[in-house]
């Protein structure tokens, strides 16, 4: 079983990394800058999941964080 969860994360991950790649060829960006902006965005949906279901206000994202139109990337 473990190889098989790992073979499924490897895959996913391979999946993630070449989109992250289109969206900064398509913004003119260097893979590490999108990848980063990509892990903070997974951290900050995390804490407005457990802040929601804590009842609290939720976090908002700003828009300098967002891609040129206003959205991450068509994933």
């Amino acid at each position: 079983m473990y190889e098989d969860e790992m073979a499924t994360i490897n895959s996913e991950m391979r999946y993630i990394s070449l989109e992250l790649m289109k969206i900064a060829s398509k913004d003119g960006r260097s893979f590490e800058e999108v990848a980063e902006e990509f892990v903070s965005n997974v951290y900050r949906l995390e804490t407005i999941i457990k802040s929601r279901s804590r009842g609290a206000v939720g976090v908002r994202m700003s828009k300098s964080k967002l891609g040129r139109k206003g959205k991450l990337g068509e994933l």
